[in-house]
C-alpha cells in the first residue's frame, strides 16, 4: 500500500501505508499540501531512580550482548558457509533462540535488540563500501557499548507530567522524570503534530544518562533561496588564533577563540594525576572505589569541556543563520590537521566540523546555504581588491601586508575571509543564482 497523507481537523497530518522509502514517499504525499517531513533531535538529561538506572543498565548490557554474540556468529558462519548471515535471518531464525538460551534478553524491549543488531549490520555495510574498517565489538564504556535506540510505536515513548514533574516514558524501564530546558514547556517541547520516532539512551561517561529524541514534523515546503543580495552573504575564515574572520566586503569582525581545551587545562591535569594515583588493574581492566571517583571527576570536566565548546557553536551558527542567507568557507582538512602533532590539540579544541555541520543544518532549514570553497584557494594570498597573489604572505607570521599592484593595506584574515566571500559568490553564479550588488546583478551566463 503506498504511502498516503490525511489532514486532520486540527490542522496536523496521519500517514497512511509502509515504504522502504519512507521520508521521500511522505515528502511525496505531502506535496499537494505545499508541506515537508523534518526530521530534528533534542537531547535531555534524565533524573533516573534507583530502579530506573538499573532497568537502563539492563536494557544498555543487553544490546551490547546482542550486538557482541552477533558479531562472533556472523563471523564463524561466514567461515563455515562463505555466505553472510543476513540480519533479517538472524532476528528471524536466531534471536528467539538466543533468548531461550539466556533469560536474561527477555527483560529487554525487542527494539532494542533488534537496533543493535541493525547497527552492527551497517557497520559491515560501511565496511564493504570502504566508508569504515572492519567492526568492532562493543565494549561497556565505549561508543556503541554504552546506549541503547528503541523505536516509538503505540505510544511507548512520549514525554508526559506526572504530579507536576516532567516524565518521559520509556518502554520496560518506565517514567523516568527529566529536566525541563531553560524556557521551556512540554508544549514546546513536543508540539501538536510533532511525533517522536526513537529514542537513544545513553550513559555517560561520569555515570549519568542522557537521551537523545530523533522528532518528526510536518513543516511548510522549504524553498531554497535562489536570488540574494551581496549584502547577505559573509565570508568565514576559520582560525585557530580567532575562532573566525567574518567579512561581508566592506568591513571585517574576528571572533574570539575560547580555547575550551587550555581553560580546563590546569583541573584535568591535576584530576588526572589523581586517577594514576588509584589502584588499577590492568588484566581485569577494573578499579578501586576510589579509582572510579576520580574516573568520575575527569570524565566530569572533561563533559564540562564539551558542553561549553557545543554552546558556543550553536549560538554562533544560529546567529549567522539568522543574519545572512549564504556562508561560505574553505573546505578545510581537519583529518591532515589533527595528524600535525603541534596542531592537533587547538584543532581538536575549536571543534571545527562540529561547528559547520551545526550550520548547515541551521541554514538548510531556512532555505539558506553554506558554500564550501577549495582548500587549495588561496585566500590569505590573494588581494581583495585587485586579485593580484602575493608568494611572499605565505610565510604566516605575515599578518598584515601592503599589495604591490595596488597599494592597499590589508589585513591577513581580514582579506582572506574577503577573497573567500568573493570566490564563493562565483561558484554561486556558476550553479545559476542571482546576486544583486546595489544596480548590478549577476547571474550565470
Amino acid at each position: 500500500m503506498p504511502v498516503t497523507a490525511e489532514q486532520l481537523p486540527d490542522g496536523t497530518f496521519r500517514f497512511h501505508g509502509r515504504s522502504f522509502k519512507q521520508t521521500e514517499d511522505k515528502n511525496a504525499a505531502l506535496a499537494p499540501f505545499h508541506k515537508q517531513i523534518y526530521y530534528y533531535g533534542l537531547k535531555l538529561s534524565v533524573l533516573p531512580v534507583k530502579e530506573e538506572e538499573e532497568g537502563m543498565n539492563q536494557q544498555i548490557g543487553n544490546a551490547r550482548f546482542v550486538h557482541n554474540l552477533y558479531f562472533n556468529e556472523r563471523n564463524e558462519y561466514y567461515k563455515a558457509n562463505k555466505r553472510i548471515l543476513s540480519v533479517t535471518e538472524y532476528k528471524k531464525s536466531h534471536l528467539p533462540e538466543r533468548k531461550k538460551e539466556y533469560p536474561f534478553l527477555k527483560k529487554s524491549d525487542k527494539f532494542a535488540l533488534e537496533n543493535a543488531l541493525e547497527c552492527l549490520d551497517q557497520a559491515y555495510t560501511n565496511f564493504y563500501e570502504g566508508r569504515a574498517g572492519f567492526p568492532k565489538p562493543w565494549k561497556k564504556n565505549r561508543l556503541g557499548g554504552d546506549r541503547y535506540t528503541t523505536k516509538e510505536t503505540n505510544g511507548n515513548i512520549d514525554l508526559v507530567i506526572e504530579d507536576d514533574i516532567p516524565r518521559i516514558k520509556l518502554p520496560k524501564v518506565g517514567h523516568v522524570r527529566f529536566i525541563m530546558p531553560k524556557g521551556q514547556t512540554l508544549a514546546t517541547l513536543k508540539p501538536k503534530g510533532v511525533s517522536i520516532l526513537k529514542a537513544t539512551i545513553i550513559r555517560t561517561r561520569d555515570g549519568k544518562f542522557e537521551i537523545s529524541l530523533l522528532m518528526q514534523a510536518v513543516i511548510d515546503e522549504i524553498k531554497p533561496v535562489v536570488e540574494m543580495d551581496y549584502s547577505d552573504i559573509v565570508g568565514m575564515d576559520l582560525g585557530l588564533h580567532d575562532f573566525c574572520i567574518l567579512g561581508d566586503g566592506i568591513d571585517h569582525a574576528k571572533i574570539a577563540n575560547p580555547r575550551w581545551i587550555k581553560l580546563h587545562e590546569k583541573r584535568l591535569r591535576r584530576f588526572k594525576k589523581s586517577l594514576s594515583r588509584k589502584q588499577y588493574d590492568k588484566k581485569t581492566h577494573t578499579g578501586s572505589r576510589n579509582w572510579e571517583k576520580a574516573r568520575k571527576r575527569v570524565a566530569k570536566e572533561e563533559k564540562k569541556t564539551a558542553n561549553q565548546r557545543h554552546d558556543f557553536h550553536h549560538k554562533l551558527s544560529l546567529a549567522l543563520a539568522e543574519t545572512y542567507s549564504v556562508v561560505v568557507c574553505e573546505d578545510l582538512n581537519v583529518k591532515g590537521m589533527m595528524k600535525n602533532h603541534r596542531l592537533a590539540k587547538s584543532v581538536a579544541s575549536v571543534g571545527w566540523s562540529s561547528f559547520l555541520t551545526l550550520l548547515r543544518y541551521k541554514l538548510e532549514r531556512r532555505g539558506k546555504h553554506l558554500v564550501k570553497v577549495s582548500r587549495w584557494f588561496a585566500s590569505s594570498q590573494t588581494c581583495h581588491v585587485c586579485g593580484y597573489k602575493n608568494p611572499e604572505v605565505k610565510d604566516l607570521s605575515v599578518r598584515e601586508w601592503d599589495c604591490p599592484s595596488c597599494g592597499t593595506h590589508l589585513d591577513r584574515d581580514g582579506n582572506a575571509a574577503f577573497t573567500i566571500k568573493a570566490e564563493g559568490i562565483r561558484v554561486l553564479l556558476e550553479n545559476g543564482y542571482v546576486v544583486y550588488n546595489g544596480q548590478t546583478t549577476g547571474h550565470a551566463a
